[in-house]
């Protein structure tokens, strides 16, 4: 029997799912049955003109003939909590494979990959572009190891290697299926620590919603090799920051399976980069302590977190949110608090703020509280900021400077990390939907270096600015929210 094409087993699979006839996706998308049929066994596809139009429309079919029977199991498939969301996700699945047919047409003149294809040279565009494999839909259960020599490709590539999960960051979703991978090699890396820095902390940030790991190792020099457990790999040599010679692609689920357990014996605990942890295991294992008295403490915020809270408005979250951190924290939790703001007060520290978290914290009132992301009413934002602001005008040790969006990153759509820096112990901080791993602790000497000189770096641009002007228009904001919420501005 002749193979069917990655389109036509995906459309299969979810109208079967969906218990849904072919007269009835018929239609839907206006056209003849004979026309669904031939789709679905192979021996056409949507003509390209169309095919946008009749995505959206068998996508819009699939999902109004779930019922209650089935609904779930497509939600857990595409791991997605609201219906509402699921339309696009099967689209964007049905897209993609469509995509990588109608390519595969084009340059091999099958709608079938074979198993294995080599390219004497391809662009990195081309490279990428075979790198992001309809596989990658797949996030119930994913899992992929990887060697890429990240740091010395063009900046433009960086990011479009590493983003292969960016389908699914607008909608926020955390994704415990999708495992990942990812051995770079640092030493041969870019003598630029601001940008290097910056890149893996933004890198870091975009990747939180999966369990990613980050490994570092002189094998990776010149290396692009990407390997799906039991469905894909490709590899190749970067042999300059925009080209890659003798690429490999291999579809057969064996030889790809092979290649993963080759990567993953490399990535080991030796060659591990980023810890991965969460707030209540530092603080059951002192690590949070010791953050608190290293020295040259230093401190990059892209979002705001339980450190600045006046310890009135702490007590009054730790009464509101106690059952979420459990109640034998309460007391450790008290006095941890208790240690930040004395060593705020006598400490010298130094504070980057981006104009961002301002911003957002006005308008949200999300507040990182020991990893738990909660929402502070109009009146507690502008009891935070009243003390901040006070704070920085009694405190001869506490220095505030604040950061201008886009001085680091042209990558807006990424949630800036928070950075806690000092000479003997570092760690980033991630916004994040769960409390679990979402701090990374560098394992490497030379990253906290690299953060070291990153910091010192930024801290002297003269980009940055005085917060004064930013803490009064926050209050000022807030003070206009607190209002309008109490009724007062229609009065």
């Amino acid at each position: 029997m002749k193979e069917k094409n990655r389109f036509s087993v995906l459309l299969e699979h979810l109208t079967s799912m969906a218990n849904l006839k072919n007269y009835v996706l018929a239609k839907a998308v206006q056209y003849d049955e004979s026309y669904i049929s031939k789709w679905i066994s192979g021996k056409s596809l949507p003509t390209e003109k169309n095919h946008e139009i009749i995505l959206q429309n068998i996508s819009q079919c699939i999902v109004e003939a779930l019922t209650d029977d089935n609904r779930d199991t497509f939600l857990e498939e595409y791991q997605i909590s609201d219906v509402s969301n699921l339309q696009k996700a099967i689209y964007d699945h049905l897209e993609s494979e469509y995509t990588y047919v109608k390519e595969l047409q084009v340059t091999t003149g099958s709608k079938v990959a074979t198993k294995i294809s080599y390219y004497p040279e391809l662009t990195l565009d081309q490279f990428i572009f075979k790198m992001k494999h309809p596989a990658l839909r797949k996030v119930q259960s994913l899992n992929i190891y990887a060697m890429v020599d990240i740091l010395n490709v063009d900046t433009n590539y960086q990011l479009l290697i590493a983003e292969f999960n960016s389908m699914h960051n607008d909608i926020g979703l955390v994704l415990p299926g999708v495992h990942f991978s990812l051995m770079i090699d640092l030493e041969s890396s870019s003598d630029n620590p601001v940008y290097t820095a910056g890149f893996l902390m933004n890198l870091l940030s975009n990747l939180s919603n999966i369990d990613f790991n980050l490994y570092c190792g002189t094998q990776a020099q010149k290396k692009m090799v990407f390997a799906i457990k039991d469905i894909y790999s490709l590899s190749g040599m970067l042999v300059d920051q925009n080209h890659c010679l003798a690429v490999t692609t291999i579809e057969d689920s064996s030889l790809s399976t092979e290649l993963y357990y080759k990567l993953k014996l490399l990535c080991s605990k030796e060659t591990l980069l980023i810890r991965r942890t969460s707030i209540p295991e530092m603080i059951r294992t002192y690590e949070y302590e010791h953050s608190l008295f290293a020295r040259n403490s230093s401190c990059l915020l892209g979002h705001f977190t339980e450190h600045f809270l006046p310890t009135d408005l702490h007590n009054e979250l730790l009464d509101k949110y106690g059952s979420f951190i459990g109640k034998t924290y309460r007391p450790v939790l008290q006095k941890m608090h208790s240690l930040v703001s004395q060593i705020l007060a006598v400490t010298p520290i130094r504070a980057l703020i981006y104009a961002s978290a301002f911003t957002d914290f006005t308008v949200t009132g999300e507040l990182d509280f020991y990893g738990y992301r909660i929402q502070l009413s109009p009146e507690q934002r502008l009891h935070f900021f009243k003390h901040m602001k006070h704070l920085h005008e009694i405190s001869n040790a506490l220095q505030i400077k604040i950061l201008p969006n886009g001085l680091l990153s042209d990558y807006q759509h990424i949630p800036r990390p928070t950075l806690f820096f000092a000479d003997e112990f570092s760690y980033l901080r991630f916004r994040r939907n769960t409390p679990y791993y979402n701090i990374c602790i560098p394992n490497k000497i030379s990253l906290n270096r690299i953060f070291s000189a990153f910091y010192d770096t930024v801290w002297e641009f003269e980009s940055c600015i005085a917060p004064d002007a930013y803490l009064t228009h926050a209050i000022h904001s807030v003070e206009i929210l607190q209002s309008d919420a109490s009724g007062d501005v229609h009065n």
